[in-house]
């Protein structure tokens, strides 16, 4: 095995291993708020006034900036003034941001009624007073993201693992202090001292170590290095508008449902997201790091095979047991049948299509990589138009406040298909791709069958869940067999040798 494999590999592990402590911080983070919040105003107006700080940043958030500036500053690298062209940066899209933050705060009470105008009079006044309060975040949450993509051009990942965790540290200390104080407003500024926090040890450790420098800094190399990044940044300006857009609506359809529509999606989401966390992230981001091949067919390969063998079947098993899962998590203190049931067919729906959301994030990846980044910005937007248009009709559909957040699931799960269909449309593997996913769907099925059979002669939520567990497992290990086998033979091999 060659080095730059080799480096690679060890490069995915560390992603993953900092997206799983994430994971489990985040996931310990949402059992506590079900517990304290359940589905009520708090936890919909904190949701909301979420989306509405990042909602104008998205274009310096999220999978925007990673996707230029780590080739941009991996070109920089061969140069010897990288860390004042990152420093430069930083001060451009901070400042940038500083901008938007003024916005947000004097138009608040518009985003409000924009963004969550069917909640009641006291939810939107509780949810400006988060936005208000949130918003002092804002130009940290974009100096912490500009900084990680430096590291991860540099093979580092410090920022990368350590942004959602120490975030979700900081909503667990602000959930203690309601359950102490009952100020609901302490949520809030843990969150906006969090971003601070990071962003501020992160400036000051990656200046102390030379990676980011400001010797030099002036208006002309402001101008210059701003303009490099945003004719880079042109083909995918679209995403974030897209992508809030679509969470706008979505936010703004949920709260028209009822009163904790908006927090069992995201309840949902804590569950769903783990794929997306654990593997298309921290693969995606290795991908993008590394040099792109000459040929790709062999890494998509490589990638899309494990990864579909595994997530069919583990997407079956989410929509058969979704409840069961829902009861077993959540189901405590605040968290009542009223929040079961909403966040048990958002999870149903969103489950649909969570595998091809899985893969067709990575495989976004490698076009990126490619260079292809116009191809990638336009499936990107197709899949969160479908998204919109599903939400938007199925709002019409009679009786949609008894199964809304099904339908917002729903919406979803197709965007995760459009998604990985639109990338299978510009590839050279495609025909390879339909197989495999045929292949897989085998499992998935025999995964329903024997979900079915479960519910029909078990009754207690710990029977089902272990014996389903079990089955799951059965259907991945034969999805393996299908897709993998040479793995089975080399394993067969090795056990023959030793015997």
């Amino acid at each position: 095995m060659s080095e730059p494999r080799q480096s690679t590999r060890r490069f995915t592990a560390l992603l993953i291993s900092g997206a799983l402590t994430s994971k489990l911080l985040g996931f310990g983070r949402e059992i506590v708020m079900a517990h304290v919040l359940g589905a009520t105003l708090v936890a919909d107006g904190f949701r909301g006034a979420i989306t509405a700080v990042f909602l104008p940043i998205a274009f310096l958030q999220n999978e925007t900036v990673p996707a230029v500036m780590i080739p941009m500053h991996r070109e920089a690298l061969k140069a010897d003034d990288a860390p004042q062209r990152l420093g430069t940066l930083v001060v451009a899209l901070t400042g940038l941001a500083m901008v938007l933050m003024v916005a947000l705060q004097l138009l608040g009470s518009l985003a409000v009624q924009a963004l969550v105008g069917g909640f009641s009079e006291e939810g939107r006044s509780l949810t400006l007073d988060f936005i208000r309060i949130m918003a002092l975040g804002m130009p940290a949450s974009v100096m912490v993201n500009v900084l990680a993509s430096g590291e991860i051009a540099l093979g580092r990942t410090r920022l990368t693992n350590m942004r959602a965790s120490i975030l979700n540290i900081a909503v667990l200390i602000g959930v203690a202090l309601i359950v102490l104080t009952r100020n609901y407003h302490t949520l809030a500024w843990s969150f906006s001292i969090a971003f601070n926090a990071l962003a501020a040890w992160g400036l000051i450790t990656m200046w102390r170590e030379g990676v980011i420098g400001f010797g030099g800094l002036s208006l002309k190399a402001l101008l210059a290095t701003s303009r490099e990044f945003f004719i880079r940044l042109r083909p995918l300006l679209a995403l974030p508008i897209a992508e809030q857009a679509n969470i706008w609506i979505e936010r703004l359809l949920a709260s028209r449902v009822g009163t904790g529509a908006v927090a069992s999606l995201d309840y949902a989401r804590t569950l769903t997201e783990s794929a997306l966390l654990l593997i298309s992230q921290p693969v995606g981001l290795a991908v993008l790091s590394s040099h792109p091949p000459k040929d790709i067919g062999p890494q998509i390969e490589a990638i899309a095979r494990p990864i579909l063998a595994l997530a069919v079947p583990a997407s079956a098993f989410l929509f058969m047991f979704a409840p069961d899962i829902v009861r077993l998590v959540f189901f405590r203190g605040a968290f009542n049948e009223h929040a079961l049931l909403l966040t048990s067919q958002a999870l149903q729906g969103i489950s649909c299509g969570l595998w091809a959301a899985t893969l067709g994030w990575i495989l976004i990846r490698i076009l990126n990589g490619a260079g292809r980044n116009f191809a990638a910005a336009l499936i990107i937007v197709t899949a969160y138009l479908g998204n919109i248009a599903i939400n938007l009709v199925t709002s019409y559909l009679p009786h949609v406040t008894d199964s809304g957040t099904l339908l917002l699931g729903l919406g979803e799960a197709a965007r995760g298909i459009v998604l990985l269909a639109g990338v299978m449309m510009v590839l050279k593997s495609r025909r390879k791709l339909l197989f495999w996913l045929f292949l897989a769907s085998m499992p998935a099925a025999l995964m329903v069958f024997l979900s079915w059979q479960i519910h029909e002669l078990l009754a207690g939520t710990w029977q089902r869940l272990l014996v389903g567990g079990a089955a799951c497992l059965v259907c991945i290990a034969v999805s393996f067999a299908m897709l993998l086998p040479g793995v089975y033979v080399k394993a067969i091999a090795r056990l023959r040798g030793r015997v």
